[in-house]
C-alpha cells in the first residue's frame, strides 16, 4: 500500500537543548536536531499479512507483521489502523502484540558535521498524524536519541510526544494503572575537545541521570 499526503508549510527550526530535568509530572524538553525534513515529502509504504478497509468508519485495518517506511522513519507493529482526511493527511494508530512493543525509527536532521543522529521509540501503541508531523507512545513508552550509534539521551514514561518540526518531547509519569509513575530522562554529557585540553586528567566526566525504576520489557 501506498499513500501520498500534500505538499505543506515551512517547517520551523526547534529550540536548543534543554537542561537535563527530572520531573514526576508533564514535562516539556527540547533535544538537538529535527527529523529529516525530506521525510515529509516522501511517501508512505505499509506492508502487512493482511489488509481489511472498513468502509463505514473509513479505516483500513492493517494485521500481521506490519510495517511502515516513510523515507528514514520506519513503525512497526502487529496491528495498524489507516485513516485519511478530506485534504489527503494520513493517520495512522500502531498496536503491538501482548507483551511487546510497537516500534518507531527515524534519522534526523544532522546538528554538526560527521554526526549522524537517529531516534528509536518503543510503546504499546505508536500513533502517528501525518498532518502535525508528531509521533506519541503509549504505555511503556521509552525514547532513545544515538549519535553516531552510539546512546546519547534517553526518556522513559507512561506518555512520550514527540514533535519532529520542533524537535521536543513531552513526558508524562502518571499512568491509570500506576497513578504514582515518575519520568525518567537521561542526557550523557557532551565531550568538548576545546575546554577538554585545558582540563585537569584526573577530571571526572559530567554525571547522567539515572532512572529509578527498571526501562520497559521488551526495549531492553
Amino acid at each position: 500500500m501506498k499513500v501520498r499526503r500534500p505538499a505543506t508549510g515551512v517547517v520551523r527550526r526547534g529550540p536548543s537543548r534543554a537542561a537535563a530535568l527530572l520531573l514526576a509530572a508533564m514535562v516539556p524538553l527540547a533535544l538537538p536536531a529535527r527529523a529529516e525534513r525530506a521525510d515529509r515529502d516522501k511517501d508512505a509504504n505499509v506492508t502487512a499479512d493482511h489488509s481489511m478497509l472498513d468502509d463505514l468508519h473509513q479505516v483500513e485495518v492493517l494485521t500481521g507483521h506490519v510495517v511502515l517506511i516513510k523515507g528514514t522513519m520506519r513503525l512497526t507493529g502487529e496491528r495498524m489502523e489507516h485513516r485519511q482526511d478530506e485534504l489527503g493527511y494520513q493517520y495512522y494508530v500502531v498496536i503491538a502484540e501482548p507483551k511487546e512493543l510497537a516500534t518507531f525509527h527515524e534519522r534526523r536532521d544532522p546538528v554538526r558535521e560527521g554526526v549522524e543522529s537517529t531516534l528509536d521509540g518503543y510503546a504499546e501503541r505508536i500513533e502517528y498524524d501525518d498532518k502535525t508531523d508528531r509521533v506519541i507512545l503509549y504505555r511503556r513508552a521509552l525514547v532513545r536519541r544515538f549519535e553516531n550509534s552510539e546512546l546519547h539521551d534517553e526518556l522513559s514514561g507512561a506518555r512520550i510526544v514527540y514533535d519532529a518540526r520542533k524537535a521536543t518531547y513531552e513526558v508524562d509519569g502518571q499512568n491509570v494503572d500506576s497513578p504514582g509513575g515518575r519520568v525518567h530522562i537521561r542526557i550523557a554529557p557532551r565531550s568538548n575537545p576545546a575546554s577538554s585540553e585545558g582540563a585537569s586528567p584526573s577530571a571526572a566526566p559530567a554525571p547522567s541521570l539515572q532512572s529509578d525504576r527498571s526501562l520497559p520489557e521488551g526495549a531492553r
